[in-house]
């Protein structure tokens, strides 16, 4: 959890920015993440889960359009000798 003793918040440092993106470090510890027009005042332990809930989306994200983009593998299993159906 954030520094609650520090109560300084005024003086942010800008840790990292990039196009749509800035994460600042407020006086107190806690993380201000800006995104586009949105902003968060997060502790870090709860930027750190974000983070690697987000890296499970995007991985999950990734496999759901490659298992769409290979219609193959959907029809691997089939055992049947009809032709599985689709749209007329």
């Amino acid at each position: 959890m954030a520094n609650t003793s520090n109560t300084d918040h005024s003086s942010n440092v800008r840790l990292a920015e990039s196009d749509s993106v800035a994460v600042d470090m407020c006086g107190c510890g806690t993380l201000q993440v800006h995104l586009g027009d949105l902003s968060l005042r997060l502790p870090p332990e709860m930027v750190v889960n974000l983070v690697r809930t987000l890296g499970t989306a995007l991985a999950s994200r990734q496999r759901i359009l490659a298992h769409r983009a290979a219609p193959e593998v959907l029809n691997a299993n089939w055992s049947g000798s009809e032709t599985p159906r689709g749209k007329a």
